[in-house]
């Protein structure tokens, strides 16, 4: 089996909802518009709700409310919408998934804190639209969830032999599969036809120095990434950035002194950030 072959029929366990094959329909078309996209989205309530919440929060910025679609579609613009539409589908349609081979909660409290701090990360290195930065980050491990679903008795294989290890996680995952997670997400993330930028941080999020493209993204999202774990795990944050390669610094203009003054405002967001993004909408499709 290859990761394409893996994700092939996944769209038979994962329940895709209409609105993102639509978005992603219109958004090979010439004729692409926000009015066009926004009536899309506000046929589903829920992922309406959550991109108003999103545009609302300090995240954007914006000093009035938004309070329509068509505007937070005006403001997101229509590539970052759909990366959106994507993140916010991505945690509502993978469910299923059995508590002893993830918890589901504790999965997407990381991809939204890496997503997070992988923005802010973006803005410190003069990204020009960092927002992508967030998508590409909360997005990064989506490859460990279509393992888990597509072959739960492979996972717990692998969950055996690592002990929850995360750093030999890869390399366990390639010799009992022939592939890692990161090969997955890449294959699942081209299925749905989303931008290579998010395909190469899928791709490389472990493995920066293998990126062909897009490689500023990907040295941010693994900053991100080794934060991310360090808050998580309890390892202390500052060891975790020494231990990133300097071709990986110099990729992105930062440093470990440079960065580690603004991890706790980074961890504040992402925890604010989360309520938006996985906290239930309360609202029922019309």
């Amino acid at each position: 089996m290859s990761p394409e072959e893996l994700v092939k029929d996944i769209d038979k366990l994962v329940s895709l909802p209409e609105v993102f094959i639509q978005v992603n329909q219109m958004m090979e078309q010439p004729s692409c518009s926000s009015a066009k996209l926004a009536d899309i989205i506000s046929a589903d309530t829920d992922i309406s709700a959550r991109l108003l919440r999103l545009v609302n929060s300090p995240f954007y910025g914006l000093r009035s409310n938004v309070d329509t679609i068509s505007r937070a579609v005006t403001i997101a613009g229509t590539q970052e919408l759909r990366n959106l539409v994507s993140a916010t589908i991505a945690v509502r349609s993978f469910t299923g998934i059995p508590e002893n081979l993830v918890n589901m909660d504790e999965f997407w409290r990381h991809g939204v804190t890496t997503g997070v701090m992988a923005q802010m990360l973006a803005k410190y290195s003069n990204v020009l639209h960092s927002e992508r930065l967030f998508v590409a980050g909360m997005l990064h491990d989506v490859g460990r969830l279509a393992i888990y679903l597509t072959i739960p008795e492979k996972a717990i294989e692998i969950m055996e032999i690592t002990g929850g290890d995360e750093w030999i996680l890869a390399e366990v995952e390639e010799r009992i599969l022939g592939f890692n997670h990161m090969d997955v997400g890449a294959a699942l993330m081209k299925s749905w036809q989303l931008p290579d930028s998010l395909i190469s941080v899928a791709q490389n999020h472990h493995t920066p120095s293998y990126a062909t493209t897009f490689q500023l993204d990907v040295a941010i999202v693994h900053i991100a990434l080794a934060i991310a774990r360090g808050e998580m795990s309890g390892f202390p944050v500052d060891e975790m950035l020494w231990a990133i390669e300097p071709n990986v610094w110099d990729a992105t203009g930062l440093s470990p002194e440079r960065v580690s003054p603004h991890v706790v405002e980074m961890l504040r967001t992402s925890l604010d950030t989360m309520g938006m993004i996985l906290a239930p909408t309360d609202l029922k499709r019309a």
